[in-house]
């Protein structure tokens, strides 16, 4: 469509220059004879000129007092009718814009640059099933102008009626043959309908067209395995092999687990591959990501090994790629092996510090290990790579109270209080923390003052928040409620430290 816009300009730019010419001299030749524009002839030119002049320099209330003033003393002219109706659209007026590129069309109703602007502002103003006629029409009218027909594909499908927008495409590909466009677009007509196998053959089709083109195989495999069909992904990846024994990414997926062997023994399998620099990073991480949760669940011990020495091999493969550290650090980590996960974060972080789940992870495992200087050393980095990310100002507020630093705590807590609005866990932690900064500098009434603004909205579900703001209530003196407050968070999460308070009645 920006080709039909682009010619609509030059159009336009034409017509302009050429009034322009004519109204430079009233007087011209004609086969060496001297013709004179006639001075009415001549004024009506310069005051369309004038008009569109204003239009063209963005001047649009002027350029529509001009154009009613033109129109009104030469009703039967489209191209002003036309022109006004560019300017109230460019003012988003779209009710004037219509009255008046209807009444260009009205009279001139074979230029088609009026039929599409026209078109245009009823897909703008809604009125979808009007500019699908007037596409209708067109493509009619100018069978061989592929635009039209895409166009006419496109609002038929956005009006709700997804076969005639197919129907449209087919009538493309008649003319054109198979090409990536219409394949694509009729892939994703079907994928939105529902229809996984008739997306999947338009893949198919578009892949047998064009066998050299490998990519339109690899974009059907994945469609395969996005839509859980993992038999026929490897099917089209060993189809691949068969055309390029060498393909690095269908090597790797079309490995297949036999019917007897282990998941550990299938990770051992994938070794080779993971050491091989040729083959892509995301190839990889897609064949690991599935054993996240195993690990998560705690995995066998073989199958752990097995995956934590696919990441060393990566990282080998691919030593300057950030992706190979931030993927071997995230399985150390989901292997519970955080100081390993640490090395390699902070490697991740040194070749590309933009990833904030990265500095996420790294903080988390310094606050398991309590490192509390290196946590407000990388929290404070952290704050600076990413000023609007709550998660660095929570760790250094964090960091803070364990250093006894209240102060420092809740200037930072604040700032990211002020960044958790539609985040209403992240809001209740942060909040948690302030009160216990509050609480280190012994201001119990503002403490406690906190945690009751937020009971009612979360905090009552949350053990931390409940547990300490007993801790809060006990040292303001309300022993009593204190323990209320350890019981309904002991209630939640049982915990030794809860238990001792309880039966205790202290801390």
């Amino acid at each position: 469509m920006h080709q039909i816009f682009r010619n609509i300009l030059k159009y336009h730019i034409a017509i302009f220059i050429s009034l322009f010419a004519v109204t430079c001299a009233a007087q011209n030749t004609l086969d060496g004879r001297a013709v004179t524009i006639p001075e009415a002839e001549a004024d009506r030119q310069s005051a369309f000129v004038a008009a569109e002049s204003e239009r063209l320099l963005g001047h649009y209330d002027k350029a529509i007092e001009l154009f009613k003033k033109f129109t009104y003393d030469n009703p039967d002219n489209a191209a002003a009718w036309y022109n006004m109706s560019r300017a109230y659209f460019a003012q988003n007026d779209l009710g004037n814009a219509l009255d008046a590129v209807a009444k260009a069309v009205a009279l001139d109703s074979e230029n088609e640059w009026y039929r599409i602007f026209q078109a245009d502002i009823y897909e703008k103003n809604g009125r979808v099933a009007d500019a699908i006629g007037i596409y209708e029409s067109l493509s009619k009218q100018f069978p061989q102008t592929l635009e039209f027909l895409d166009h006419l594909a496109y609002l038929q499908v956005l009006s709700g009626d997804p076969q005639a927008g197919l129907r449209t495409i087919d009538k493309i590909e008649k003319t054109y043959g198979i090409k990536e466009e219409t394949s694509m677009e009729k892939h994703l007509i079907y994928v939105g309908m529902g229809e996984d196998k008739k997306a999947a053959s338009e893949l198919e089709k578009l892949a047998n067209a064009y066998p050299a083109r490998l990519e339109f195989r690899h974009r059907l495999a994945q469609f395969y395995e996005t839509i859980g069909d993992g038999d026929n992904a490897r099917k089209v990846y060993e189809d691949i092999l068969k055309i390029d024994p060498n393909d690095k990414v269908a090597r790797l997926a079309a490995v297949q687990k036999g019917k007897n062997s282990s998941d550990a023994d299938y990770i051992a399998s994938l070794k080779p591959l993971f050491a091989d620099p040729k083959i892509s990073i995301d190839a990889k991480v897609k064949e690991v990501l599935p054993y996240f949760p195993k690990l998560d669940a705690g995995a066998d011990a073989a199958l752990t090994e097995n995956l934590l020495e696919l990441a060393q091999a990566m990282e080998i493969a691919h030593s300057s790629d950030p992706k190979a550290w931030s993927l071997s650090g995230d399985l150390f980590y989901h292997a519970n092996r955080l100081s390993e996960a640490l090395e390699r974060y902070q490697k991740c972080i040194a070749l590309n510090p933009t990833v904030f789940s990265v500095w996420d992870n790294t903080l988390d495992i310094l606050h398991a290990q309590k490192r509390w200087d290196d946590m407000l050393r990388i929290a404070e980095q952290a704050m600076d790579a990413f000023p609007n990310q709550p998660g660095g100002y929570y760790y250094y507020g964090l960091a803070a109270i364990e250093k006894g630093k209240y102060d420092d705590a809740i200037a930072q807590l604040e700032q990211a209080l002020l960044m958790t609005g539609n985040n209403p866990v992240m809001k209740i932690d942060v909040t948690d923390l302030i009160g216990r900064a509050l609480s280190g500098k012994k201001n119990y009434a503002a403490a406690t003052a906190r945690y009751e603004a937020l009971l009612d909205k979360g905090g009552d579900k949350s053990p931390d928040f409940l547990e300490h703001y007993g801790d809060a209530l006990f040292k303001k003196g309300e022993q009593g409620k204190a323990v209320e407050f350890w019981q309904k968070a002991y209630a939640i999460r049982k915990s030794p430290a809860l238990e001792q308070k309880i039966s205790s009645g202290k801390l």
